[in-house]
């Protein structure tokens, strides 16, 4: 059998950040195994932050692909401006606390029981499943070995090396990840402006409603993701990341650095599908794929490629991480044991990947997972944890956070889409500050 260019260059990538992420030497404390003894550098944060932030990259191309510009409005600018406020007013609080997680910290704040909510509402926010499914999507793009075998496959290397080398091993991946994304994609952007064109080329064979905003949306399906943005405000990956620093001051800075990195990669991600929209007139995978296929020459299909493999590989395995350190550490550990807390997160992270590698196959698009869990994750967890961060305090907390994760339902169930249903839920949270602080 022969194999071409891209399968022989991904099969090596692949095994090289497997082999990577496993050769870390082995952390045995809840401090090296979790958070890298708290001594995470700027430089490290700044490549896992940017790298772990862009784990849905088939969708970014998909709704470039389909609405345009305003995939950069949607999935980018709300975001910069929550995680500047992450920054600004966050991150630091975080970095000099000893609370080393969101369950941790409304534990401290609340009560075991609002912790054990909040850490059930934290596995479900960060399940990789829908990464697990666009990564299984590309390895059986490539290789054609069935769907099934795919997710097996990608969920191992994206995985098992995060069970030996803990949270050192996902930075270390991320750090040839980070490089791969930026290399792939700006490579292919700046081959495709020479080879069609820029600007005009583009206006020339897109609809002008590609460059407009809304766009083909509507305005408040566009705000709601405004709202949606604030997940960034519960995500137990920043939260991880700004305690693992060295500093407060790295902290900040890291956030603020990866911004800029942000904006410029989904400069080029979304333009790239602007010219998968000009160029495809019909998508069989999906546009970026599609597109590597139909435009580049082998060498440029197996760079873009992986570039996308590595974009969702170090989403999978920060996902898993964490999820899996809520399982095994917030959840199932003893506090103040070291040894059972690594020992049960090992275990947490097995689980975890094993659970989001059954849920991939049912789940269709990743950007209704994030229109799900953004609202009932952001309606429960944003009210309470800012009140833990500023010591302030709620009768009831337990309530505080399990109302508007109800009403959030209910509105989801029973009641028209015109309304998202963040909305109200969040309100109620509110409210319920507002009406039983103490």
């Amino acid at each position: 059998m022969i194999f071409s260019f891209p399968q022989v260059f991904i099969a090596f990538y692949l095994i090289l950040v497997f082999c990577v992420g496993f050769l870390t030497p082995k952390e045995n404390s809840e401090k090296g195994f979790l958070f890298a003894n708290r001594k995470a550098t700027l430089p490290a944060l700044v490549m896992s932050l940017v790298s772990t932030w862009y784990g849905g990259i088939l969708e970014v191309g998909r709704y470039s692909f389909e609405h345009g510009i305003v995939t950069f409005v949607m999935f980018g600018i709300f975001y910069y401006i929550a995680a500047l406020i992450y920054a600004l007013f966050i991150a630091s609080k975080i970095s000099e606390s000893n609370l080393s997680s969101i369950p941790e910290l409304f534990y401290n704040s609340f009560n075991k029981k609002s912790a054990i909510l909040a850490a059930i509402i934290i596995v479900f926010l960060a399940s990789p499943a829908p990464y697990i499914k666009m990564l299984a999507i590309i390895i059986d793009y490539v290789y054609s070995i069935g769907f099934i075998n795919s997710i097996l496959l990608g969920t191992i290397f994206s995985v098992f090396y995060t069970v030996k080398g803990g949270f050192r091993s996902v930075l270390r991946t991320d750090i040839i990840q980070f490089s791969m994304m930026f290399i792939g994609f700006l490579g292919i952007l700046i081959y495709l402006y020479l080879k069609f064109g820029g600007y005009e080329f583009l206006t020339k064979e897109l609809p002008p409603i590609k460059f407009s905003i809304p766009g083909n949306l509507n305005w408040s399906y566009l705000f709601a993701w405004g709202f949606i943005a604030l997940v960034t405000f519960i995500d137990p990956n920043f939260y991880q990341r700004s305690f693992a620093s060295s500093s407060k001051k790295n902290a900040r800075k890291a956030i603020i650095i990866s911004i800029l990195f942000w904006f410029i990669f989904d400069f080029i991600s979304v333009v790239t599908g602007l010219y998968a929209a000009a160029i495809i007139s019909e998508v069989k995978y999906s546009p970026f794929l599609d597109l590597a296929s139909y435009a580049l020459p082998p060498i440029l299909q197996g760079l873009f490629i992986v570039s996308m493999i590595a974009i969702i590989m170090s989403t999978i395995d920060s996902f898993v991480f964490v999820s899996g350190f809520t399982i095994g550490r917030d959840l199932l550990g003893k506090r103040n044991d070291d040894k059972i807390n690594v020992s049960y997160t090992k275990i947490g992270i097995i689980v975890s990947a094993s659970i989001s590698t059954i849920l991939a196959i049912f789940f269709e698009n990743a950007v209704d997972i994030w229109y799900v869990t953004g609202s009932f994750g952001v309606s429960a967890l944003l009210m309470p944890m800012l009140c833990a961060l500023y010591n302030k305090r709620v009768a009831s907390p337990f309530i505080f956070i399990l109302a508007p994760l109800i009403i959030t339902g209910i509105w989801f169930i029973f009641t028209p889409s015109t309304i998202d249903p963040m909305y109200p839920g969040l309100i109620s949270s509110v409210l319920y500050y507002l009406l039983f602080r103490k």
